[in-house]
């Protein structure tokens, strides 16, 4: 079967018709489509609890009512079964709304796990050849339609605004007349988002069966005893572990789906105690987290812990054992099509044991590299299929011939072997295996023994390239709460020593940080880490050249050049007055935590000036080098970035980036050459900011657009957690902190003053915007208000704050309750008269 949408996007089953015919024949699949079913729940128990969030409880009956208006809209507004609709929306109601209505018309739903790049999800809406998207009124606002020609309608909940239509308005008579539709259950339901933690998303379309039969299946599994489900996911509903929220719970079962707009340890843990759900599903990592909160609560409803979307390790799942005192199940899922899970009997549970695979979700078989079956015990790549089994790949015939075989087989590129009583043992990724010298190491071994390691949170180990054996490991690990890191050489003797790890399998690199960063469907994000260690790998590396061209430009020439070809060493002098003192150890993660925690704000503001191919760009200040690279890309072919700092060792190689050493104050800067400049908190510190900005502004081309990302910290930021008695404490910071930055030179209250400043200078159409945002623990922000009690130690002892009081500080930006609003931010752009 193929189908096409309204579009022009094909989609193609590769799997034989007749062996979908067999599986449905066997009642593997219900061979109806999600609204269907769903309906019919809402019929037989119409004063059941369909969904709870944070709004409050919603029943069948009423989530159906909300379903019927949003799907009279869709159809209304032209919305029908050829159209793939995009939904881009938090945890909560009006994602299961938005997701069955699009059932209902028979349309394909894409749901866009929240936190995606605005890159990313306009690669996903211009591949799917998206028709509709429904957001929030503020993210629409921030949709490019340009960039999408083929979106051709925006929804949003609530009234309509300019450029969208409300999706839960439609008159009474509309509603009325509505009829569902009623798709081919063997059609497109829903496509599945990859979790992109490698690499860039993709994306992968399943129909009606496969979602509620074969998925459906493994769900069920996992209940026994009486009444329906409460399932308590904590994860994204738009991620493909998250696709056991509305298809399966809601469609499939007609149980209870309990949902956190956003994972919250202590807000999960008060949602057991109050929901009382019977199943709790997550990520691992988000698992370990509930169950290291020192809080008690009730959570005896809990009938099982499901773990899935990362490798279960033993500590982890010891942990959630003794927390919830219930079985803790280990689910294997892939989202190219493949689950399996160990059941809920305790005993049955060891290290990289995935169960039994069940013919009715998808049957396992494990080949060799030329796709023959392998021998029992022999380890080889998973290979999968069955009822779950997806219909294709989306827009990506290339990876389709990759990763699926003739009959449909659907090829996970994770390596396994079957023990002689058919359990699945799943050993790593295949695409994880790291090449050293010739030898093949599994990351994944290693991790699971660096989880034994008492200090230690989370651990995770990627590749580093080596110029001698063209790989090296690399282990990136997070402290346990309480406990310092060990030294690399604690860890290798721990892992030689006590675990036994084959010497050649030892990480030859290991990267500590506060946390490990996660992806948005809360798996640790591979590429992130990727990066991450690389860049620390080179900056202890001695290089046996210098890491890229740090030389003068043609049109820059600083005071003092750099010869060629050879890597600065000498230039604190010039930024001793910067309160954030480059030269000092700490100035790399100063870099990484300021990307974190700024630059999807930066590169969103950058995309508005309509930077493209062939602008020539200036980063001023680019530290290390996470705008300057995302520019580059932008303004390939045919352009180029300067990027200046006073110490720009940091900053990576790139086609199209050239990476000066530049003293802003001090040197000349070309005039009317560039298309687009852009500085982020640097003119805040340099007392001369206002002659500088007169330069920035003479730099510019007749039309050129200038960007000035600055803060304005006479803004108190409150705190609104944990309590009183905290607030003293970080009201001290804020102000240690403020006068500091005051006695080095900057101007606290710039960033709202950039503004005028900037139409003094003679720029027009300046438009400001400020931005303000609530800081939790673990996040961006906090990491980077924590790295500061560190890097700007010396600094807040000559304020009056002791080591002691400093500690406490990090001890309640840890706190799992901890919030507070941040600075304001002020992103502000004008242009140069043409």
């Amino acid at each position: 079967m193929t189908w096409t949408s309204s579009n022009g996007l094909e989609l193609r089953d590769l799997v034989p018709a007749g062996l979908r015919a067999r599986w449905t024949a066997r009642g593997w699949c219900p061979n109806r489509d999600l609204y269907t079913l769903f309906h019919a729940h809402a019929l037989a128990h119409p004063g059941r609890d369909a969904v709870i969030d944070d709004r409050g409880t919603l029943d069948y009956a009423g989530l159906d009512a909300a379903v019927r208006r949003a799907a009279a809209a869709l159809a209304a507004g032209g919305t029908g079964e050829r159209d793939v609709v995009g939904v881009l929306l938090p945890n909560g109601r009006e994602a299961v709304v938005a997701e069955l209505a699009v059932a209902a018309v028979g349309a394909v739903a894409l749901p866009v796990p929240d936190g995606r790049s605005p890159a990313d999800v306009r690669s996903l809406l211009a591949r799917s050849r998206a028709a509709d998207l429904v957001t929030t009124p503020e993210r629409a606002e921030r949709i490019r339609r340009t960039d999408l020609p083929r979106l051709r309608r925006v929804w949003s909940f609530g009234p309509a605004r300019p450029g969208t239509r409300s999706l839960d308005r439609p008159d009474a008579g509309t509603v009325r007349d509505w009829r569902p539709a009623r798709p081919d259950p063997e059609s497109p339901a829903r496509i599945l988002v990859s979790s992109g933690s490698e690499g860039e998303p993709g994306m992968v379309a399943y129909s009606h069966n496969a979602m509620a039969g074969g998925r459906g299946n493994y769900v069920a599994a996992l209940h026994t005893g009486p009444g329906p489900m409460r399932n308590l996911v904590l994860v994204s509903l738009a991620s493909s572990f998250g696709s056991c929220g509305v298809p399966v719970t809601l469609a499939r079962l007609g149980a209870t789906l309990v949902v956190l707009p956003r994972f919250d340890p202590a807000a999960a843990l008060r949602a057991i105690e109050r929901h009382r759900p019977t199943h709790l599903i997550g990520v691992p990592t988000m698992l370990r987290r509930i169950a290291a909160l020192p809080e008690r609560a009730d959570t005896s409803s809990l009938r099982a812990v499901v773990a899935s979307g990362a490798p279960l390790h033993q500590e982890v799942r010891d942990a959630c054992a003794a927390r919830f005192a219930r079985p803790v199940v280990n689910v294997y899922g892939s989202t190219d099509g493949v689950n399996c899970h160990t059941g809920r009997r305790p005993e049955a549970w060891e290290p990289g044991l995935a169960g039994h695979p069940a013919p009715d979700v998808a049957e396992v078989s494990i080949r060799d590299p030329r796709g023959l079956p392998v021998a029992e015990g022999e380890t080889g790549e998973i290979w999968a299929l069955g009822p779950m089994t997806p219909l294709c790949r989306v827009a990506a015939p290339e990876l389709d011939a990759e990763r699926r075989a003739p009959g449909g087989w659907v090829r996970t590129g994770d390596l396994g072997r079957l023990d002689p009583d058919g359990a699945l043992r799943v050993v790593d990724r295949l695409r994880r295996t790291v090449i050293r010298g010739g030898v093949n190491i599994f990351p994944a071994e290693v991790e699971r023994e660096l989880g034994a390691h008492p200090a230690l949170a989370e651990a995770h180990c990627v590749p580093v390239p080596d110029p001698d054996l063209g790989e090296r490991v690399c282990a990136c690990v997070s402290p346990a709460e309480g406990s310092a890191a060990p030294s690399p050489q604690e860890l290798i003797a721990f892992l030689r020593d006590e675990r036994g790890l084959d010497v050649r399998a030892l990480p030859e690199h290991v990267v500590v940080l506060p946390e490990l960063p996660l992806g948005p469907t809360g798996k640790v994000c591979t590429a992130t880490l990727t990066r991450v260690a690389a860049e620390a790998v080179a900056e202890h590396r001695p290089p046996s050249r210098p890491a890229g061209p740090t030389r003068p430009a043609p049109t820059i020439r600083p005071t003092d050049p750099t010869p060629k070809g050879e890597p600065v060493t000498d230039t604190a002098a010039e930024d001793q007055r910067y309160v954030f003192d480059n030269h000092s150890e700490h100035a790399f993660d100063q870099h990484r935590f300021l990307a974190a925690a700024y630059d999807p704000m930066t590169t969103e503001r950058l995309e508005q000036t309509g930077v493209g191919p062939g602008w020539n760009c200036l980063e001023v200040g680019a530290g290390g080098g996470s705008v300057a690279l995302w520019l580059a890309d932008r303004v390939a072919p045919g352009g180029s970035v300067l990027a200046t700092d006073i110490k720009p060792e940091r900053i990576p190689a790139a086609e199209g980036l050239e990476v000066v050493r530049h003293d802003v104050v001090r040197d000349p800067l070309p005039e009317a050459a560039f298309d687009l400049i852009h500085s982020r908190l640097v003119l805040l510190h340099i007392p001369e900011r206002i002659a500088v900005l007169d330069r920035l502004v003479r730099a510019l081309k007749p039309g050129g657009v200038l960007q000035l990302d600055e803060f304005d910290i006479t803004y108190g930021p409150a705190l609104l957690m944990p309590d009183a008695g905290s607030q003293k404490l970080y009201e001290e910071f804020q102000e240690a902190k403020t006068r500091l930055m005051i006695r080095a030179g900057a101007d606290p209250a710039w960033g709202r003053n950039a503004a005028e400043a900037m139409r003094r200078a003679g720029l027009v159409d300046v438009d400001p915007r400020p931005r303000l945002e609530l800081w939790e623990a673990g996040s961006p922000g906090v990491h980077l208000i924590a790295h500061h009690t560190r890097h700007l130690r010396d600094a807040f002892v000559d304020e009056g704050m002791t080591d002691e009081r400093l500690a406490q500080v990090r001890a309640l930006l840890a706190d799992p309750s901890f919030r507070a609003c941040s600075c304001a931010i002020y992103s502000v752009q004008g242009r140069r008269p043409r």
